[in-house]
This record gives structure tokens, sequence and C-alpha cells, in this order.
């Protein structure tokens, strides 16, 4: 992640269109904003990350914040695209053709070893896959928002219109739930 003393510094040069400032933002976030909307939607999910960034893009010059609020705002966007995702699939039911799950080594931007940075990715969306394919869509998305995305309980429950209690319990009981399923090495805080 970028560090909360540099986030507006980045966010501005990329609100004026700088190209580093936004493979930097893109960098940091792409690979848990991709997480949680594959693990809520995994065949449009590529897709709804790309609607994600143009809508970051457009609205980066009146953002202001820190770095929390940054992934807030972030993860707000990518949660009503995926709403409107749903209802847009819910009006025109079609069959889509399975995608190639992998995104390219270029889109990445990777340094250093490209093999061993794809494992690691997929290994990672692997495993939160097989988290959540064990909890209710509520669970899974207070879990995905707090684990992947970052996010405290407030942000959370902001995001999901839900009381902070209402969120808490959610993790609890998710977490609970994992814990029974795969012992005693899964952490309940």
């Amino acid at each position: 992640m970028i560090r909360d003393a540099d986030l507006p510094d980045v966010v501005a040069a990329a609100g004026k269109g700088e190209h580093w400032a936004l493979t930097e933002l893109f960098r940091a976030y792409q690979p848990p904003l991709l997480r949680y909307l594959r693990a809520q939607e995994p065949r449009a999910a590529d897709d709804l990350a790309g609607d994600v960034w143009v809508a970051v893009a457009h609205g980066l010059s009146q953002f202001s914040g820190d770095e929390a609020g940054f992934r807030g705002w972030l993860f707000t966007i990518a949660r009503r695209r995926l709403i409107d995702h749903r209802r847009r699939s819910a009006r025109q039911r079609t069959d889509l053709v399975a995608g190639d799950t992998l995104d390219t080594v270029d889109e990445w931007g990777l340094g250093g070893d490209p093999a061993s940075e794809v494992l690691e990715r997929l290994g990672a969306q692997v495993a939160v896959d097989a988290l959540v394919d064990q909890l209710s869509a509520d669970q899974a998305e207070a879990v995905l928002l707090r684990v992947v995305g970052g996010l405290s309980v407030a942000e959370t429950a902001r995001i999901m219109q839900r009381p902070a209690g209402a969120v808490r319990v959610l993790c609890h009981r998710a977490l609970r739930q994992l814990a029974t399923r795969y012992g005693d090495d899964v952490v309940i805080s």
C-alpha cells in the first residue's frame, strides 16, 4: 500500500493525469480489488475492476483524504459497480462463456520474477475463493472487505449500509464457521 503521508501527493498527481501516479495507485490497490471482485462475481471481475478504475480516474480530482479513506472510497465504488452489474444481469439473463482467469503479466506491471509473483497471486485468489465458498453472501462480503480490502468495521459498515455491530457479528460468525471447518489454526480477533 501507499504510505498515508504520500497518498495526497500521489492522488493529486494522478488527478492531473501523471502516469507514474496512476501506475502507483493501480499497483497498490488492483490486487485486493480484484480479489474482492473475483470472490463476489468471478466471471465479471476484470470488467468490473476496469469500470471501477474509470470511475476512480474521473473522481480523483475531487478526492481528498487519507489512505484508509481512499481504500474505503475505492471499495465503495467497487461495491456499487457490483450491485449495478447484478441488477443488469438479472434483467438481461445470458450465459457467459468462462474466460481466462489469469491476468497478463504486463497488466500487473511486475518487476522481479514474474513466475513467483503469478503463483503467489493465484494462490491468494484460490485461498480467498475457497474460504468465501463456505460462507453466506453477507458473511463473505463482510470478511472480504475487512480482510482483503483492509477496511475498518466502520468503513465496512458504511459500504455495506449496515450497523457496525451487524458487521462485527457477520465477521465473527464467518470466522467461527471457518475455524470449525479448518481447525484451531484460524485466529478469531
